[in-house]
């Protein structure tokens, strides 16, 4: 029993625990959307029902909301409350790694190599660790990786019986996010280029139709799978208004991508090699080859949040192309090097690990468990410093220690982190769910926030009684030059302006003395 737990532990294992382990450590919790999400999944367990409007606002309270995230914030908040950050961390590195592995296997599976295999793997990662973070986008990395890996497996390998498995995953995944409709996609696309290839051949086999058969049924039950949702039909209709809002050019996720970027680039590198592999192959890539991947790196440069759709869309095909490629002369080169006949040599020398090779695999995971363990403490304060700049914590304490309420108008990305610390007492004017505020309501707000023509109008009408902003937001210099209101409080970069009124009068004194 001991000898196999040893020599269970393949070089595969340790770089994917590893990889587990260094996520763990070094991932932080200051996504402004995390913590609504971990609201709304409190709210669900404890009223055991889905709210049938918005809860969070004042601006908006009971309007209309689409609630289709909720069982992964339901997960999300039970994770927390078993656990609390350390829950929140194991799912959201658990579901990175459930996609880069069956990512892994998949990639494998076409090319036979291992070290081929860990490359792409690498050139993945880099722009794949955009998007980890406690956020639903994570069950559509998975299941999206999920469905590529079922496709490609039934073109290339024959492998029928999990196309079953497609329904059946929509399910979870059209509770869980939005982006299910990005798996429909999918299917879609490589049906429609699968049967144009049917028709466009000659000899048109039986035994093939009867497959592109068979893969049409399964997407017919996909589709219908994802009306087993509490919105039904609504959900169909739901990822179409959000792609079309005219917000969305406010919000940063959804810019293109700036290429100065280290991710940017990495992911520009990867699609430049991608299409030279394909142009320089023995054999030139199909339809299915040459639009499934290119429909999503369109994607992936015209927002930043399709970027790692993109990368785990591309990978599998990267794959293939690689193996239509002549490597024996570049592969021959690289043996010639001196730095190559160095390490054969050192290799030659080097004795027969055998049984000893899992022990140093073991030895090597402990090292880097220790080494986070020991680095832990610096490793949180920096998260905190992050934290503390990207959202405002000290200024939500004081807030809370000053008993300030009323109307508040807040930064935009502020708003979920805000729910976190505020709700229910205290109410937000606006968070990230711009889907359900709206152009005209979003609009508005952003031209209050950076000062635009008439916005004190727009501001009045919003009855304010407290403002949470950071300490560059044009909203702020504006309200520090009006006597209407008075700064209580300033830190590097947060700041909190109390209506200078009656109401207030008494804390007001208590706070400038």
């Amino acid at each position: 029993m001991f000898m196999t737990i040893i020599s269970s532990l393949t070089k595969t294992r340790l770089l994917f625990c590893g990889l587990f382990l260094k996520l763990l450590f070094v991932i932080t919790i200051d996504d402004p959307d995390y913590f609504w999400h971990l609201k709304t999944g409190e709210y669900i367990v404890s009223q055991r029902t889905l709210p049938v409007g918005d809860i969070f606002s004042a601006t908006h309270f009971g309007h209309p909301w689409v609630l289709h995230e909720w069982l992964f914030e339901v997960v999300l908040y039970l994770m927390y409350a078993w656990l609390g950050t350390l829950g929140v961390k194991l799912l959201t590195v658990a579901l990175a790694i459930l996609t880069l592995g069956t990512l892994f296997v998949l990639i494998r599976r076409i090319t036979g190599s291992l070290s081929v295999t860990l490359f792409l793997l690498l050139m993945v990662l880099v722009p794949f660790s955009s998007g980890i973070s406690p956020r639903p986008q994570l069950v559509t990395y998975f299941c999206f990786c999920f469905y590529l890996f079922v496709l490609v497996s039934y073109k290339y390998f024959k492998a029928r019986a999990p196309l079953w498995l497609l329904p059946l995953l929509m399910v979870v995944w059209v509770n869980s996010h939005g982006g299910y409709v990005i798996g429909i996609s999918l299917l879609g696309v490589f049906i429609v280029c699968e049967w144009v290839s049917y028709w466009s051949d000659e000899l048109r086999e039986p035994s093939r139709r009867k497959d592109l058969v068979r893969l049409s049924q399964v997407a017919c039950a996909t589709a219908m799978a994802s009306l087993l949702n509490p919105g039904l039909m609504e959900r169909w209709i739901y990822p179409f208004q959000v792609l079309g809002m005219a917000a969305n050019e406010h919000i940063s996720e959804w810019q293109s991508p700036n290429f100065h970027s280290l991710d940017a680039k990495w992911y520009l590198l990867l699609v430049l090699i991608f299409f030279l592999l394909n142009v320089y192959a023995k054999r030139k890539p199909d339809l299915t080859e040459a639009v499934v991947p290119t429909f999503f790196l369109v994607a992936g440069f015209l927002a930043i949040r399709h970027i790692p759709l993109a990368v785990l869309a591309i990978a599998p095909f990267f794959a293939i192309a690689l193996g239509r490629c002549d490597l024996v002369p570049l592969a021959n080169r690289l043996r010639a090097t001196y730095l190559a006949k160095i390490l054969k040599r050192l290799n030659d020398k080097g004795p027969e690990l055998g049984q000893r090779e899992f022990l140093l695999n073991w030895t090597l995971l402990a090292v880097l468990g220790v080494v986070l363990f020991v680095n832990a403490p610096a490793l949180q304060s920096k998260a905190d410093e992050k934290l503390n700049k990207a959202l405002p914590v000290n200024a939500a304490s004081f807030v809370l220690a000053n008993g300030i309420s009323g109307n508040l108008f807040n930064t935009y990305h502020y708003g979920g982190y805000l729910i976190y610390r505020l709700w229910p007492n205290r109410k937000v004017l606006i968070d990230g769910r711009a889907d359900m505020y709206g152009d005209k309501f979003v609009d508005d707000y952003m031209h209050i926030h950076d000062g635009g023509q008439n916005w004190k109008d727009k501001f009045q009408r919003l009855s304010i009684d407290y403002a949470i902003v950071g300490v560059d937001a044009p909203i702020r210099q504006l309200l520090r030059v009006d006597a209407g209101f008075i700064e209580v409080y300033s830190d590097a970069h947060h700041s909190v302006l109390l209506r200078n009124s009656a109401n207030y009068r008494s804390l007001l004194d208590r706070l400038q003395k």
